[in-house]
Formats: C-alpha cells, structure tokens, sequence
C-alpha cells in the first residue's frame, strides 16, 4: 500500500474529507451529515492520508493561543486501522505545530484511544467527560 500523507489542496478534497471524517466518527453515532465539521475549519490545517486517489485517514490541527494547538478530527477509516496510518498522521501534525513554533498541543481523546495517543507520548489531563455520548478525556503534549 502505497500511502500519501499531505494537506488537503482544493474543495473537491475538503468535501471528500468531510465525508470520510463523518463516515467515520459521526456515521456510527447515528449523527447527521455537517455534525463532522465545526465553524474554525477555514482556519485550520487539514491533513489527509492517500491511498490510490482516496482518502483513507484524515486530522485537523488548529491553534487555539500563539503558543497551544488543538488537534481534532483524527479519523482513520476502519479497514486501515492499526497499520500505523493514525500515527504517521499525528507526527505529521506535530511536525506542522512545531513549524507554527507551537509549544503545546491538546486533543480530545475517546476512551478507548487513550492508548494510541499515549504511545506518541501524549499524558491525560483531568478527569474523563462525556461529549457526544461519549466518554472523552482531555490529553497533552509538549513539543
């Protein structure tokens, strides 16, 4: 599998984007098409993993102060998961952070990723919360 980890570079791969971040995280919720998206989309960075012309894997990175990032929307679709595509994406996203001179970066992490963003070195913060029915924990990492 030859696999092309870059940022999105016209609408027609924002909108195939938005529809593979919905199939995945949102579909299986039972939530609506545009619940994938929020209002800072135009102010962020949008990365895509490629697979023969299609989206496989999608995150977003956005700053949230000078020196703190947000990413969110981290979705890998589920017949390319645990083949390290998830990962690959988030070091790609800590690399675009600290080219923004970023020295923090915090996600909202479900449960049951806690694992997978702890293996990048992420640590959890406070207590879990639930957010679309979903219990989630805040987590952080320096860079």
């Amino acid at each position: 599998m030859l696999l092309d980890i870059r940022e999105v570079n016209n609408q027609q791969e924002l909108a195939e984007m938005f529809d593979q971040r919905w199939l995945v995280l949102r579909s299986p919720l039972g939530m609506e098409r545009g619940s994938e998206r929020d209002n800072y989309e135009d102010a962020a960075v949008h990365l895509v993993g490629m697979c023969d012309r299609k989206i496989i894997a999608s995150a977003r990175l956005r700053e949230l102060s000078p020196e703190l990032g947000s990413i969110s929307y981290v979705a890998v679709l589920p017949e390319f998961q645990n083949q390290g595509i998830g990962t690959k994406l988030i070091e790609k996203l800590i690399t675009k952070a600290q080219a923004k001179n970023l020295k923090t970066l915090r996600l909202k992490s479900r449960i049951n990723a806690i694992k997978f963003y702890q293996k990048i070195g992420f640590s959890a913060q406070d207590n879990p919360f639930d957010f679309l029915g979903i219990p989630h924990i805040f987590m952080q990492l320096e860079i």
